[in-house]
């Protein structure tokens, strides 16, 4: 029984203060959109930071056993706003170390495999 309550005070105390630490950007867009007051996420930060990854595996499911393709939460949305720009107005790859995705993955101990196939920087046309 001790056991379980520590593994699972474990878990609680590790997503609980994985978070914690808001030094890093957010992305350029994102990072805009809250200084304007905007809000993109109706869920809210808490519940995206809880349901992350069940969403993403969601999203893939339907996507790649489905084929259904829609713009709400697609991977191409995430990397366009959390992606930071460089000065010379090219972007960081969102998996570069300290950037938005792997900083928070770095904190949690979780690989970050969707950028072996999916793009890591947004695409032409983007803001």
């Amino acid at each position: 029984m001790y056991k379980v309550f520590f593994v699972l005070l474990t878990i609680f105390a590790g997503t609980t203060f994985a978070h914690g630490d808001n030094s890093h950007s957010m992305g350029t867009e994102a990072d805009a959109m809250k200084a304007a007051g905007e809000v993109y996420h109706q869920q809210g930060i808490s519940a995206i930071r809880k349901m992350h990854p069940e969403w993403m595996n969601h999203k893939r499911d339907e996507t790649l056993r489905q084929g259904v393709r829609s713009e709400e939460h697609s991977l191409k949305a995430c990397v366009h706003c959390h992606s930071t720009k460089k000065p010379d107005s090219s972007y960081h790859p969102i998996n570069a170390d300290g950037e938005f995705c792997s900083a928070c993955h770095k904190k949690v101990s979780v690989s970050m495999d969707c950028f072996a196939c999916h793009r890591t920087t947004p695409g032409e046309g983007a803001k």
